[in-house]
């Protein structure tokens, strides 16, 4: 929004505004409510100023709207939230992230819900993640609205949370007006509907207008078909996976594409002017080393959760790797994945090591990425070290296990580069990159805490597997049993009225039988009474 000559109605708007704030407000200044940069961009900066005004509100309306929300970014720290704020299990898990653009230009700010569980500790992470994405976008792409398209086919009552879908409104309404073009409810399932009338109280008319009912025959209406994924009806092939260079670069979806093709935002550090700058390959060496590092030296991601190192049991690593041209890998074939006793998820880990005299830059990618966490999944190994990549299988896939397979793929990196990392893919022969597959299976065998003493995990894993059948089988059924709660007390519901039009009908019938009867016998009465009078 250019605030000019020719906007002068929003400019008086704009200092009306301000002015009313400063004045309503002037003990939350003093007494250090706000986080002062956030005053400071209010107090000069008319854009900023303007996206509290609208139409259809009174200024008190929207100075109430600044207190929300230059209130909320001071609880939370926003202004010094960053990428490395969050774990990265939260980046990997791929629940929200931008991709493509739709027939109006707006950011696409895709939103899983299927991926999304109610988790009250969570929650208040959840809630400054998602406050940090929708900041960094409005400081890099100012005035592009969002489009948010909650994607909710396969959902279930599981992934049903209150409080983060008001605090999603809220953040829309108070703490970043005028970010929202439409919001887009994808395959909404009969279940949200009650979820939609609490929801609907709290929209004025106006929000309510911008909330659209969308399915797989009218969605392109909203999104072009090139932007839109397969499972939508699109052509769009894309899959979110997470990438350590995420952190450094950014504006792109996939990793391969060339820069100016990328359409999804991803982050750098906020403090950075250039939060979707390329990444350099000093900024690649800067990531690994800021890593853990393994027993060899080599630059690892660790897994917050410690995945279970290689044991004696399996094949000895010499025994068990495949040597490429520019990595050996452990193991050579197959990754396996055993329940741990505690019924966690199961895990194991790929070793790659550096054989070659040059850097090697790796990627290691899956056939079903919905069902694991690869950490890291991409990365850089100096020569001679090594980097433990963990592989984690989510819960109740265990079944599948044995479709899956795992891509790794390597190619030399010249020191003095400065292609950045999506390039080097890019503009590497597909004869020079090394690549290698590894299958994936569920194993009977020991796991991590019982292996040094020979305990075996017996029938641990399939027991487990048939468990998480079971709860799938029971989830899928308790929603069956809701619906059939309904049609049956709308069917009560109909027979009971029908038996009281029946029961009015019948006795209105039995008032005017028991009357026409009183009649004739008053008639019969009458009638014997006559020849009497006149014998008499």
């Amino acid at each position: 929004m250019a605030l000019n000559g020719s906007n002068q109605d929003i400019k008086e708007k704009v200092q009306q505004l301000r002015s009313l704030f400063l004045s309503k407000h002037s003990a939350n200044l003093d007494s250090g409510t706000y986080d002062q940069r956030d005053v400071d961009k209010f107090k000069t900066n008319d854009q900023y100023v303007a996206t509290f005004i609208r139409s259809y509100e009174t200024p008190q309306d929207g100075c109430e709207h600044v207190h929300e929300s230059l209130k909320f970014r001071r609880e939370i720290g926003l202004n010094d939230l960053t990428p490395q704020s969050f774990s990265t299990e939260l980046w990997e898990l791929g629940e929200a992230f931008f991709h493509n653009h739709d027939k109006d230009g707006n950011a696409i700010l895709y939103i899983d819900v299927k991926k999304h569980r109610r988790d009250a500790k969570l929650l208040p992470t959840l809630k400054k993640c998602f406050a940090f994405m929708l900041e960094t976008h409005t400081k890099q792409f100012p005035g592009v609205k969002l489009c948010v398209l909650l994607d909710l086919a396969g959902s279930g009552v599981s992934n049903l949370d209150m409080d983060f879908i008001r605090f999603i409104i809220n953040s829309f309404k108070s703490y970043f007006p005028s970010l929202l073009e439409y919001l887009l409810l994808y395959e909404m399932q009969w279940f949200f509907n009650a979820a939609w009338k609490i929801v609907k109280q709290m929209l004025n008319a106006e929000y309510v207008k911008r909330i659209k009912f969308v399915t797989k025959a009218d969605i392109q209406g909203y999104i072009d078909k090139d932007q839109l994924w397969e499972h939508m009806g699109g052509t769009d092939k894309y899959v979110y996976s997470y990438e350590p260079e995420m952190f450094e670069a950014g504006s792109g979806g996939d990793p391969d594409q060339p820069d100016a093709e990328r359409k999804r935002v991803t982050f750098a550090n906020s403090n950075d002017s250039s939060v979707y700058r390329s990444t350099s390959m000093d900024s690649i060496k800067d990531s690994a080393s800021k890593m853990n590092v393994n027993n060899s030296g080599a630059g690892i991601m660790k897994s917050p959760r410690g995945p279970p190192s290689r044991t004696p049991s399996r094949v000895s690593r010499e025994d068990n790797s495949y040597r490429g041209k520019l990595l050996t890998i452990c193991p050579a074939e197959e990754v396996e994945f055993a329940v741990e006793e505690e019924g966690g998820e199961a895990c194991d880990n790929i070793i790659l090591k550096n054989t070659h005299t040059h850097d090697v830059a790796f990627k290691v990618k899956t056939t079903s990425p919905e069902k694991y966490r690869v950490r890291p999944s991409s990365g850089y190994i100096k020569p001679g070290s090594e980097t433990e990549v963990s592989v984690h299988l989510q819960q109740g896939y265990q079944n599948t296990v044995h479709k899956d397979k795992f891509l790794v793929m390597a190619l030399e990196v010249q020191t003095e580069s400065s292609k950045t990392f999506a390039d080097l893919w890019k503009a590497t022969p597909k004869d020079s990159i090394m690549e290698h597959r590894l299958r994936c299976v569920l194993v009977q065998g020991k796991d991590s805490s019982t292996q040094a003493t020979g305990v075996t995990a017996g029938q641990k894993a399939p027991l487990l597997s048939e468990l998480a059948v079971k709860v799938d089988t029971l989830l899928l059924t308790t929603e069956r049993l809701q619906r059939n709660v309904q049609y049956l007390v709308v069917s009560q519901l109909f027979l009971i009225l029908l038996l009281v039009a029946l029961f009015v009908y019948w006795k209105m019938y039995t008032e005017q039988e028991s009357g026409v009867n009183r009649e004739d016998s008053q008639t019969q009465q009458c009638s014997k009474m006559v020849p009497q009078c006149q014998n008499s």
